[in-house]
């Protein structure tokens, strides 16, 4: 446990030379309880990921779902998971609500290969859903008919894709039209994640970047105190609203929280603001995601230092607004 308490302090701090050091001495580890085996295999997962092995990677990430850090429960069926078969699949969108947004994407491919698609997520996103596919609730899925399941984290898997499988383009349609200069703003996420200390900034460092432009609040409960006066409120009530009001935005600038996935799914130009140990969906060096063609990633390039990636925002804010005026 001491090894991976440092592996975990190492890749926190962006120590990944380390991190990996640790990865492959924790292999050679016989000592290690199935566990903590566990831990360190759902750690070399994102190590891999890190790497440009996806699907790799992902097969041991899903090993965390034996010690309940990756994942939902098992929804109770016995029916067997999908393998690519055709039929009607449920596919259990996981995770918090930035989880199953990104996961929604894999609907899509089932259908493509000849799949009639159900799905089940938490019920603040089920009137989105429900515009391309039937929603169930999750207590009821065991009374659904259905040929075959899949826990949504671990499509990857089921399709065996890598990266250069993903496609970043939209699969949720914007109802709204744009408002010319509009930016979306979101300073903090669910302050129930498991490591959201280490994603939090000053919420200052976002106003003083945004302050000279037009720019409405995304933040909601949290932390939504916290916005100054000369930033707008727009109604935030549920998901819809939300979504109504992202589809008015021509930027969005935002924390990895659910709402940095549904302007990403939208195809809305979309900034997020990542800690130097990065959620799994970023694990990929460099600014660009392939999980969606709108998204600029703005890393914290030094832990506990979240100057740079600001100042990258200001600097690229000032220049595109200054492209648009000339």
């Amino acid at each position: 446990m001491h090894l991976l308490d440092k592996q975990l302090e190492a890749g926190i701090h962006g120590d990944f030379k380390t991190g990996w050091k640790i990865v492959q001495q924790l292999e050679k580890d016989s000592s290690l309880n199935q566990n903590h085996r566990y831990r360190a295999n759902f750690n070399k997962g994102w190590y891999l990921l890190k790497q440009g092995k996806l699907l790799e990677g992902h097969k041991l990430l899903d090993q965390g779902r034996f010690i309940n850090i990756f994942g939902n429960p098992h929804i109770g069926t016995n029916r067997p998971i999908w393998n690519k078969e055709e039929g009607t699949v449920i596919l259990n969108l996981e995770g918090g609500l930035g989880d199953q947004i990104k996961s929604y994407r894999f609907a899509f491919d089932l259908k493509k290969l000849g799949n009639r698609v159900i799905l089940s997520s938490s019920s603040e996103l089920a009137k989105i859903f429900s515009e391309d596919f039937p929603v169930v609730a999750r207590e009821a899925i065991q009374f659904v008919y259905h040929d075959y399941w899949l826990p949504s984290m671990s499509s990857i898997i089921a399709f065996e894709y890598e990266y250069k499988d993903l496609k970043g383009t939209p699969y949720i349609s914007r109802t709204a039209d744009i408002i010319p200069g509009r930016i979306g703003v979101r300073w903090s996420g669910n302050p129930k994640f498991e490591h959201e200390q280490h994603r939090l900034f000053s919420s200052n460092l976002m106003f003083d970047t945004v302050k000279d432009y037009d720019c409405v609040s995304l933040q909601k409960d949290n932390d939504k105190e916290l916005k100054p006066d000369w930033m707008k409120e727009v109604d935030l009530s549920d998901w819809t609203a939300t979504r109504r009001e992202i589809s008015k935005c021509e930027l969005i600038i935002t924390s990895c929280t659910s709402i940095a996935h549904l302007a990403g799914a939208m195809g809305i130009e979309t900034w997020i603001v990542v800690p130097v140990l990065s959620y799994y969906i970023w694990a990929l060096p460099g600014n660009k995601s392939p999980y969606y063609d709108s998204v600029t990633l703005y890393r914290q390039e030094k832990y506990g230092d979240w100057l740079s990636p600001f100042k990258n925002i200001k600097q690229d804010l000032e220049m595109r607004y200054k492209k648009n005026r000339s």
